[in-house]
C-alpha cells in the first residue's frame, strides 16, 4: 500500500466533499442544515474564522485517516483498478460511522450543551432529513474521489 497516495487521496476527497457542502450551504442559506465546519469548530471558538479554520483542519485529519483506510481496503482486496467503485462501497460505512457519532455530539460540544446551538442528533436528522441526505452524498463524494484517486495512481 502506498501511503502517499493514501494521504493525497484522502485530502483530495475531502476538499471534494466539503466544496460539495458548502456549495449546499451557499445555494439553501436560510434552511436548517448540517454545516459541520462550522458545527466541529465552534465547539473550539466563538469566533467566525477561527471556527472555520479549526473546523476544516479537523476535517481534513479526519479525512486522512479516511482516506487511509480506503485506500487499506482497496489494496488489501487487491481493488485498485475499479477503486472508485469500492471507494464508494467503503464509504458507506464511514458514513454510518460518521452518523453514529453526530448522536454523541451533544454531550462532547460545550455550545450544545448549553443549548446555544442544536444537536444534529444521528445522522444530522436534528437537523433536517436533508442533512442527512446530504452527509450521506458528501461521503461517497468522498469515497469516489479517494478510491479513484488511490486506484489511478497509487
Amino acid at each position: 500500500m502506498s501511503l502517499d497516495i493514501a494521504i493525497i487521496g484522502g485530502l483530495m476527497a475531502t476538499i471534494a466533499a466539503i466544496f460539495f457542502l458548502q456549495i449546499w450551504e451557499v445555494a439553501r442559506p436560510s434552511h436548517d442544515h448540517l454545516r459541520i465546519v462550522t458545527l466541529i469548530g465552534s465547539a473550539f471558538s466563538h469566533k467566525p474564522f477561527p471556527q472555520q479554520l479549526i473546523g476544516r483542519v479537523i476535517l481534513f485529519v479526519i479525512g486522512i485517516c479516511y482516506g487511509i483506510f480506503t485506500s487499506a481496503v482497496l489494496y488489501a482486496f487487491e481493488l485498485e483498478a475499479v477503486g472508485w467503485i469500492f471507494g464508494i462501497v467503503v464509504a458507506i460505512p464511514l458514513w454510518m460511522l460518521t452518523g453514529i457519532s453526530l448522536t454523541y455530539f451533544r454531550l462532547l460540544h460545550p455550545r450544545i450543551r448549553n443549548g446555544e446551538m442544536k444537536a444534529p442528533g444521528p445522522f444530522a436528522l436534528g437537523y433536517s432529513r436533508q442533512s442527512a441526505v446530504m452527509l450521506l452524498i458528501a461521503h461517497l463524494i468522498f469515497g469516489f474521489v479517494c478510491g479513484f484517486v488511490y486506484g489511478t495512481v497509487g
